[in-house]
């Protein structure tokens, strides 16, 4: 690891750490280290290019802007520039636990049914907490992300079978825009941002796609974990609740997921790990995700046993 300590040798505090381990995994474009700092407090440091400044310092305000809340989450420590002003480097908490991502395949159908209750409940506390006024006119502005993301995926090359019914949704429902509350989301709520800890309660990492947006279209990115592991989907509605689903929450859920399936086309494409016919087959299965739109519940909500 000498090389990438070299990065971290003009951080202020440095020469006070100890016990820095390099960590594995998860984002490739950035390096993240484990140490312990001068009070013997564990922490994350995450080091990424310059290039990548604007993203950073705002997931550092997001986390930053939510620490009051005393949600359980990392908390921000430092911010700043390392190696000669050549990369960012930002200082957290460290949260000590095993990912979600890792424990589910472990899990009886129940447990993972439990596991989703809590990541929920989680969620919903995060979305009370940070319910803020907002000049945005929240149908206007996601109209327009629409209509970039189906631009996009005009001129992809990529044609989805059954992209008319899709489309045809999300023509017809606009009005479901109308007046959604906004709060500030995670921006990628998923089981592998997701740590549960030794005393088994629930934490949130990774926030650098946080945002302001409507609460439910937290949920589309639940497709990925509901395609493995339902039961833990289930949950996770069920949890955020905590009583009868509104009548607007699967409607608005089929919406978002559906302008998802879309957009998963031009994303998929760009990050070139998948040949375009397993792109295709992928965004196709989401929109079929509600059979022909005949009703709005996705087919893995409907087939629970919990």
């Amino acid at each position: 690891m000498p090389d990438r300590l070299s990065l971290l040798r003009d951080i202020p505090c440095f020469s006070e750490w100890s016990q820095i381990t390099e960590l594995h995994g998860g984002n490739s474009k950035e390096f993240k280290f484990r140490l312990q700092d001068a009070t013997g407090q564990l922490c994350m440091l995450r080091v990424t290019s310059i290039d990548r400044f604007q993203l950073e310092q705002q997931e550092y305000a997001n986390l930053t802007r939510l620490e009051p809340f005393d949600l359980p989450m990392p908390k921000p420590l430092q911010f700043g520039l390392c190696n000669g002003g050549n990369h960012i480097y930002m200082l957290l908490s460290w949260i000590e636990g095993k990912t979600v991502a890792d424990l589910l395949p472990l899990l009886a159908e129940t447990e993972q049914y439990n596991l989703g209750l809590k990541a929920g409940a989680l969620l919903a506390r995060l979305h009370r907490l940070s319910v803020i006024p907002s000049p945005i006119d929240w149908k206007r502005h996601y109209t327009e992300i629409v209509d970039k993301i189906l631009g996009n995926y005009w001129i992809s090359g990529i044609v989805l079978d059954n992209e008319t019914s899709g489309l045809d949704y999300l023509r017809n429902h606009k009005d479901l825009l109308d007046g959604r509350p906004l709060v500030v989301k995670h921006g990628d709520y998923h089981a592998a941002n997701l740590i549960l800890t030794p005393e088994n309660t629930m934490a949130m990492i990774d926030f650098d796609r946080c945002g302001i947006g409507d609460p439910y279209e937290e949920f589309a990115i639940l497709v990925w974990t509901a395609a493995k592991h339902p039961a833990f989907a289930r949950g996770q509605i069920t949890g955020y609740f905590n009583g009868p689903t509104p009548a607007d929450f699967f409607p608005l859920l089929a919406y978002y997921i559906t302008v998802y399936a879309f957009e998963h086309v031009t994303w998929a494409l760009g990050y070139g790990k998948n040949s375009p016919a397993v792109i295709k087959k992928t965004a196709e299965d989401l929109l079929d995700l509600f059979d022909g739109y005949r009703q709005p519940l996705p087919r893995w909500y409907r087939d629970r046993k919990n």
